[in-house]
């Protein structure tokens, strides 16, 4: 595998692409309009490239219809501490679709709601993260983290949907797996001396253990126009999320969890007591502090826990969003566990820095 294979690239196309929105169109009429001499005609001509709002929403992310997005898009350089203490590029993907519209409508007007005051939407959604060690482990491999695919009907607060103030209650179901196919310790024996063969660590061949889980989720987003800080206006956002995950799933059947093979002890590992309820506050500054290089953007404390054990087995977030030179700088570091699905059990310091796409 080469350096920089044509998946991550095209990662970087496409964060690059949602970030810069039409430059194209812009620039393309800066270079044709200005030869216009009559000024209701170079006028006219730069109203021509303007973006439709229409067309600019689903790219907002903030949008009821179109493509947009569901979790925040990054891309950064990482270090885990159960993770051979080198650093490797992670990135996430996450988009969603509104489907069955039509019929959502439908039952929408049988139940008589208002549609000018926005109908529910039934979403599906997928996320995907995926990590490259670059020049640390040999041909710089790409390891897939997670695919979650979802399917979730969104209710806004009082059934009306704002964008200055977008409250919402999502109900779901599921899937959240790593991609991988390990499951019996004779797979894993033969990955472990593969992996040893290549000089590569034996943490390579663990992550290729499978696994997953089918969930039902419940989650409450509100942003409050009262600024959480006095002397800085902006959007304070609170989110409480509950996962619960399945004995046996209609994707996954049983959940394929902590195996006593991988030698770690007896005793079973259930995801539940390492998460499954989540803790989010965020600030938005609406002008941000700037200096010449530099705004500061967002911040966000987040704290996940097992609802099987509700804080027993902790983990902690905080994540910094700032514009550097125009790019969306995004400075993130967390305690705790889940840093990957193969090793959800196990406490891990883990730190990151890059760009984070949060339209």
């Amino acid at each position: 595998m080469t350096l920089y294979p044509a998946s991550i690239g095209c990662v970087i196309i496409t964060l690059v692409a949602l970030s810069t929105g039409y430059a194209a169109e812009s620039d393309q009429a800066f270079l044709t309009c200005p030869t216009f001499s009559d000024d209701q005609a170079r006028l006219a001509c730069y109203d021509s490239y303007a973006p439709r709002q229409e067309s600019m929403q689903p790219l907002l992310g903030n949008g009821v219809d179109g493509l947009t997005m569901h979790e925040p898009n990054k891309l950064l350089a990482r270090l885990d501490s159960q993770d051979e203490r080198v650093h490797y590029m992670d990135a996430t993907l996450s988009v969603k679709y509104p489907v069955l519209s039509p019929v959502v409508d439908a039952i929408s007007t049988v139940m008589n709601i208002d549609r000018a005051r926005n109908t529910p939407r039934l979403y599906l959604a997928f996320t995907t993260r995926f990590s490259q060690y670059v020049a640390t482990r040999q041909s710089s491999p790409v390891v897939a983290r997670r695919y979650n695919p979802e399917l979730f009907l969104r209710v806004w607060r009082d059934g009306v949907y704002d964008r200055t103030n977008p409250s919402y209650w999502d109900f779901g179901y599921g899937h959240e797996s790593n991609g991988q196919r390990i499951s019996d310790p004779q797979a894993y024996r033969l990955a472990a001396d593969a992996a040893d063969l290549r000089g590569d660590p034996e943490i390579a061949a663990r992550e290729s253990i499978s696994r997953g889980w089918d969930y039902l989720s419940i989650d409450w987003v509100k942003e409050w126009n009262t600024p959480f800080l006095a002397n800085l206006a902006g959007r304070t956002e609170t989110q409480i999320e509950y996962r619960h995950y399945l004995d046996h799933g209609l994707f996954q059947g049983d959940p394929e969890e902590y195996n006593v093979w991988e030698g770690d002890g007896a005793e079973s590992r259930p995801r539940a007591n390492y998460s499954g309820l989540q803790f989010a506050l965020a600030y938005t500054l609406q002008d941000e502090p700037c200096s010449d290089w530099v705004c500061f953007e967002r911040v966000e404390l987040e704290h996940t826990t097992g609802y099987a054990r509700p804080f027993d087995n902790n983990s902690t977030s905080l994540k910094v969003t700032t514009q550097f030179a125009g790019i969306p700088l995004y400075f993130w570091a967390r305690t705790g566990y889940n840093s990957d699905l193969v090793d959800y059990y196990k406490y891990t310091n883990s730190w990151g820095i890059g760009m984070e796409f949060l339209r």
